[in-house]
C-alpha cells in the first residue's frame, strides 16, 4: 500500500474530477456510440473498441444533470473489469474489486486532464453541502491550487442514480456532486 494516490483527472461541466488510476484501463476517443433502445437515461449506449463491446454511461445524468454533449474534446474513461483487477488486488490490499463487474464499462467525460499524484492524507471528506443522494458518488476532495478535484466512487457510479428519476434530467435543484 502506498501513501500516494494517483488520480486520472477529467472535466465534467467545467469541474475537475478524478478516478483512482488503478481501476482505469484506458482513455479512448472513440465516440461512435450506438444508442440502446429503452435503456435507462444514464446509459449513453455501446461502443466497439478493438472488437470488445463497452457500455458507456453518462456521469452527468447519474448526477441528475442534462446529458453531456459529445464534442471534439470528449473521451471515454474505460474501467478495468473485476477479473482484470484480481491480479492487482494482491498488490493493493485496499482495492475493492467487487465494485466492478466483469463487463467493460466506460464513462463519457468532457475532457481528459492529467494524472495527479497526491498524498492520501490530502484527500478530505466530501463537503457537507452535498445532499445525501449525491454524496455517495464522492469519495473525497483534493485541493489543487485554487480549485478542487472531486474524487469519485466508481462503485456508486456503476450502480446508477440513487435519486432515481425515470424522465428527463431535472432542470433545476440539482446538487453538484
Amino acid at each position: 500500500m502506498s501513501d500516494l494516490l494517483q488520480l486520472v483527472s477529467f472535466e465534467l461541466d467545467e469541474r475537475l474530477y478524478g478516478l483512482d488510476i488503478r481501476i482505469v484501463k484506458e482513455i479512448n476517443p472513440n465516440l461512435d456510440i450506438t444508442r440502446v433502445p429503452r435503456a435507462r437515461p444514464y446509459i449513453r449506449g455501446l461502443v466497439n473498441i478493438r472488437g470488445q463491446v463497452v457500455l458507456v454511461m453518462d456521469i452527468a445524468v447519474i448526477f441528475g444533470w442534462e446529458p453531456r454533449p459529445v464534442t471534439a474534446e470528449s473521451q471515454i474513461v474505460i474501467l478495468k473489469t473485476s477479473s482484470e483487477l484480481r491480479h492487482a488486488e494482491r498488490l493493493y490490499g485496499d482495492l475493492d474489486v467487487s465494485l466492478l463487474g466483469d463487463k467493460p464499462v466506460g464513462f463519457l467525460v468532457d475532457a481528459i486532464g492529467d494524472v495527479n499524484t497526491v498524498p492520501v492524507s490530502d484527500v478530505e471528506p466530501p463537503p457537507p453541502h452535498l445532499n445525501e443522494a449525491n454524496s455517495i458518488y464522492c469519495q473525497g476532495i483534493v485541493r489543487m491550487g485554487d480549485g478542487l478535484q472531486i474524487v469519485l466512487n466508481p462503485g456508486a457510479l456503476l450502480a446508477g442514480p440513487r435519486n432515481v428519476f425515470r424522465g428527463p434530467a431535472r432542470e433545476s435543484g440539482a446538487t453538484e456532486p
